[in-house]
């Protein structure tokens, strides 16, 4: 097992850590209702998967348009891969996170408390958590 914590923050949401060992990580996390989402980004370090299993999400990955996720919908957004998603709607979204490695869980801690749950971040800073979490920001 990791060091992981039991709980994070997310866009102003607390998260809890469902369960973790070194190869993989789970949350249940809710996306508040009109989060913009992070910027468009590339994970060089670990995998992310985002099952959907309450609202309607919107997610690109690569070149592509945002697509919308509503409930039953597998996001998976492997390393190398641009990605993101957001919640545009007027209600919450409750999703299920996996990542993989569970060492994740350290840049979701860091860059879930630089993430508001309604604006824009400061781009400077969640450019450098990316930085320093093995990530870029690709927009």
């Amino acid at each position: 097992m990791t060091d992981a914590p039991r709980q994070l923050s997310y866009a102003g949401e607390t998260v809890p850590v469902l369960g973790a060992t070194d190869a993989l990580a789970f949350c249940e996390m809710t996306i508040p209702a009109g989060f913009g989402g992070p910027p468009p980004h590339i994970h060089h370090g670990f995998d992310e998967a985002i099952y959907v299993l309450d609202g309607e999400l919107t997610y690109l990955t690569g070149r592509s348009d945002p697509v919308p996720a509503p409930p039953g919908t597998l996001i998976l957004a492997e390393r190398g891969i641009r990605h993101t998603f957001a919640n545009p709607g007027d209600t919450p979204a409750k999703v299920l996170g996996i990542w993989s490695p569970a060492s994740a869980l350290d840049f979701m801690a860091e860059i879930g408390a630089a993430l508001p749950a309604s604006g824009p971040p400061d781009p400077d800073v969640v450019a450098e958590i990316y930085r320093r979490h093995n990530g870029v920001i690709v927009p």
